[in-house]
């Protein structure tokens, strides 16, 4: 929280030393009179942002966190991160020996090379039969023109009836080609669906087994952080064995439970700011998620905040102090050293100028706010621009002279 501070004003105290000469080679020195008022120091009040603000406890929460559990049993081989260890998605966690199964895979590469130089051979062999059908076809239609003509020459009496059957001979045979090739194309046809088939399957089965293969390799799932490594290398694993859990750290929600008489101040897009120890903040995040209703256990109501975490220096499952701001607006703060309390009421000395040149201490009740740093909100009392005493309070009483120190 930024806010305007105090200008302190300094008085001067003057203090005179005056130097003689006696009579008779004797020096006497003289002093000038004390200081006329108690020495205190003086600031001005100047307008600040006042915020109406609520500290609560807050709990981290990560928005994904898995538990990461082989789903193919063997031994670890390698195990390639640290608990703690920020990784990126993808990143290999844990290796299972893998050698059976990369075996498996040999073989099924085999198998579907295999399949596929059946497939190839059953094309190449379609492709010659559709190539000779189309030859044969040829030789028919040559044949059919040569039937049809000694046909009409052995009407007119030009040729023999031997003639014309010879002619009819070959453009049978010829006929009975084509169809025999045609036979041939739908077989092999048949051939070429059914290596088809095999090479779908065999490609099928060899992914199959790759994707188990992969199994055998972890890797993190998403972006986050590794939490404890209860295997270590050479441990035989299953596929309900825990390796290690990671955590997604960036960003983080914030829930806070609000007492439900503030309830009703609550708003989506407030914000709340995140604390250290020492009350510093170190991030804010506006709430998202107001809940509909009451819990019952505590009287409180659940809202969520998105935390970025840029810096990763907050985990998910922590427990931190977080402020809620409800409001902000112009206000007066005065530093904790210039309140005095006295039978339960809240005193400020203002400085006044009664004569020019005399300042007075004129003790004033105050109504105070929240603390914000080192600064109480004043709610009532005070003006800004009005000069104030912040130090040596404890031997002031109302009207005391006061001289201003630096």
């Amino acid at each position: 929280m930024k806010h305007t501070g105090l200008q302190f004003a300094t008085g001067v105290l003057l203090i005179a030393t005056l130097g003689g000469c006696g009579g008779g080679g004797e020096s006497q020195a003289q002093q000038g009179p004390p200081p006329q008022g108690v020495p205190v120091q003086v600031a001005t009040v100047n307008s600040a942002t006042v915020v109406d603000s609520t500290n609560y406890v807050a709990t981290l929460i990560s928005r994904r966190s898995v538990t990461m559990q082989p789903r193919v049993a063997g031994q670890v081989t390698n195990i390639y991160v640290r608990a703690g260890a920020a990784v990126a998605a993808g990143t290999p966690l844990v290796q299972i020996d893998a050698r059976e199964q990369q075996a498996n895979v040999s073989s099924f590469e085999a198998a579907q090379r295999s399949a596929r130089a059946e497939l190839d051979s059953a094309e190449q062999t379609l492709r010659s039969n559709q190539a000779d059908r189309q030859s044969r076809l040829s030789n028919l239609r040559f044949q059919k023109r040569q039937f049809d003509s000694y046909t009409q020459l052995g009407t007119e009496g030009a040729v023999s009836q031997i003639t014309v059957d010879q002619y009819r001979d070959s453009y049978e045979t010829a006929k009975a080609n084509v169809d025999a090739i045609d036979s041939q194309i739908k077989a092999q046809q048949a051939q070429v669906a059914r290596a088809r088939s095999g090479l779908k399957q065999a490609e099928a089965s060899l992914r199959q087994q790759q994707v188990q293969a992969q199994f055998y390799a972890i890797q993190a799932p998403f972006a986050g952080a590794v939490g404890d490594i209860p295997v270590k290398v050479g441990d035989y694993v299953g596929t309900d064995t825990r390796l290690l859990t990671v955590t997604e750290n960036r960003p983080l929600e914030v829930n806070v439970a609000i007492p439900q008489e503030r309830a009703v101040q609550l708003r989506k897009g407030m914000s709340i700011e995140l604390l250290d120890n020492q009350g510093k903040v170190v991030g804010n995040g506006r709430i998202f998620f107001i809940a509909p209703n009451i819990d019952t256990g505590n009287q409180a109501v659940l809202v969520k905040a998105l935390y970025d975490n840029p810096q990763g220096q907050l985990r998910a499952d922590q427990t931190v102090q977080s402020r809620v701001i409800w409001n902000k607006q112009p206000g007066v703060l005065v530093p904790a050293t210039a309140i005095s309390r006295v039978a339960g009421q809240n005193f400020v000395f203002v400085a006044q100028a009664p004569e020019a040149g005399k300042l007075v201490a004129r003790q004033r009740p105050v109504v105070l706010g929240d603390i914000q740093g080192n600064d109480y909100q004043v709610k009532s009392g005070l003006k800004a621009n009005e000069r104030i005493v912040v130090s040596g309070t404890l031997k002031l009483t109302d009207g005391a002279p006061i001289v201003a120190q630096p």
